[in-house]
């Protein structure tokens, strides 16, 4: 059984997760009074493609969980990039190279 290395990087604004390629395998998004959008982008700054977004409601926490190694994780080829325009999101990102 393959076992993945896996890095956790928690954000509150936009931000790199990671400077190099990688895949992400979970995200945590927790949301406070009002809520808000979120992204992560291949790229490292805001201009690269979404991969993955979404938006949370007010008062929530939901966890997304995208796959193992070998079960089809989200793969970035330049690198990884949060997107956070508000200020009511905390990203938890699970990712390894």
């Amino acid at each position: 059984m393959a076992h993945n290395t896996v890095d956790t990087t928690i954000l509150t604004s936009d931000g790199a997760v990671s400077s190099n390629p990688g895949k992400v395998y979970w995200v945590l998004v927790s949301a406070a009074a009002t809520g808000g959008a979120w992204q992560l982008n291949d790229s490292t700054d805001d201009g690269g493609t979404d991969l993955v977004s979404g938006v949370a409601p007010a008062n929530s926490m939901t966890f997304l969980r995208f796959g193992s190694e070998n079960e089809g994780s989200l793969v970035f080829g330049t690198a990884i990039y949060a997107d956070i325009p508000g200020s009511n999101i905390t990203l938890t990102v699970g990712y390894g190279g």
